[in-house]
């Protein structure tokens, strides 16, 4: 087979050239390697002709501190992870095309911050977090005048909420729940996904690939869902509802929509009422009382404790859903080892039968279940529910 030859920057480049009409075999002038012209010739460094050094020089360039294209875009980029909207409309496009900043004194100050803080993101996260702007209210004091003044809201004189996007959302129930693994690093985990989903057949490079099996133990299924595996031909429900980009594209600012199936995803689904269900049964056993037990709710939830009015009326709310869930019973579901298979031959179009064994469900521990609670929790749990759907769960304002 063929070996790289151990001196693998030894030989000439091949020269480059303008193609006239596109033609490759029409070369015209020659072309040097230089940075974009359109961008000015920050730092002054030049490209070497040579084969060496030249990803080097390049890379230079583009982490000058004299090159403000970089630090721009980025923290265009961290602005708008926090607050919805960049100060420059288009993330992806700076040029001619692009939106003009609303605030360009503002960009090229943060630019220079970020810059000044070593290139840090996190350091440009805790930054913009402790900021004012950051930090206002949602809520003005003169909402009629601020509209007037302001139609577009790019004044930032009040915070404009957001919702939370598909993965700070999951993690945001999981911390609630206690259920989150905070482990930072390792492979991929694999959460649980709907069945209809998980087991359909997917085709990859002319054969069958595998069922998605979560995995067996709760601590590697809770990860953060920075970790969640992602396939291109297989997308979470639960992160497709919530606006989660496809990953075969470049996303330059999410979208977000509200669409009738957000709120069956996150209220009427098992997987939301199994949260739910952790939640009660992580608050029960250490409430004295009732009350304090919807206190802690708030608190695990909101971050606040209710009203008179929100406890009042939470507490007759579980009373009603305890008294309903005496008379119910729960079967637990048991989990298959193997899944049948139908599918059609792409070469021959017959159909054919086959049995894929689930290695992972041999050792499979499942999350709580409502058999395994009483109907106290899972009353209590009811309350969770309404709490973990609230817009004061799901937004940041």
């Amino acid at each position: 087979p063929p070996r790289l030859p151990a001196d693998r920057l030894k030989g000439e480049c091949e020269a480059t050239a303008i193609l006239t009409g596109g033609d490759p075999f029409s070369p015209a002038a020659g072309v040097a390697p230089a940075v974009l012209s359109a961008a000015g010739n920050a730092d002054g460094g030049a490209i070497p002709t040579a084969v060496e050094g030249r990803r080097a020089a390049f890379a230079e360039w583009v982490t000058s501190p004299k090159n403000p294209l970089t630090a721009r875009v980025m923290v265009n980029r961290i602005w708008a992870w926090h607050f919805g909207t960049p100060l420059a409309g288009n993330p992806n496009n700076f040029g001619a095309t692009g939106k003009k900043p609303t605030h360009p004194e503002l960009l090229d100050w943060l630019a220079a911050e970020f810059v000044r803080r070593d290139w840090s993101v996190k350091e440009m996260h805790r930054f913009i977090l402790m900021s004012r702007a950051y930090r206002r209210s949602a809520w003005h004091a003169g909402p009629e005048a601020l509209a007037k003044i302001d139609p577009q809201g790019t004044s930032y004189a009040a915070f404009r909420p957001r919702r939370l996007s598909a993965e700070e959302l999951r993690d945001a129930i999981l911390a609630a729940t206690g259920e989150l693994n905070l482990r930072i690093g390792g492979i991929p985990c694999r959460p649980e996904m709907d069945p209809e989903v998980a087991f359909q057949p997917r085709q990859v490079m002319g054969t069958f690939a595998e069922s998605w099996q979560p995995n067996p133990k709760p601590a590697d299924r809770h990860r953060r869902s920075l970790y969640v595996l992602r396939l291109r031909g297989l997308r979470d429900p639960f992160f497709d509802v919530f606006n989660q980009p496809a990953p075969e594209s470049s996303c330059e600012l999410r979208t977000t929509s509200t669409i009738a199936p957000q709120a069956f995803t996150l209220f009427n689904s098992e997987a939301s009422y199994r949260r739910a269900l952790a939640l009660a049964a992580a608050v029960r056993p250490t409430a004295k009382t009732d009350a304090d037990a919807i206190r802690d709710l708030f608190q695990r939830t909101l971050g606040r404790s209710p009203t008179d009015a929100e406890a009042k009326a939470c507490l007759e709310h579980w009373r009603a859903m305890t008294q309903r869930h005496t008379g119910l019973t729960f079967a637990k579901k048991s989990h298959s080892q193997a899944i049948e298979r139908e599918a059609i031959d792409e070469n021959t179009g017959e159909k054919f039968r086959y049995t894929e064994p689930l290695e992972m469900a041999a050792d499979f521990v499942p999350d709580l279940h409502p058999a395994d609670c009483s109907a106290d929790v899972r009353g209590l749990a009811e309350v969770a529910l309404v709490l973990l759907n609230s817009n004061e769960f799901v937004t940041v304002e």
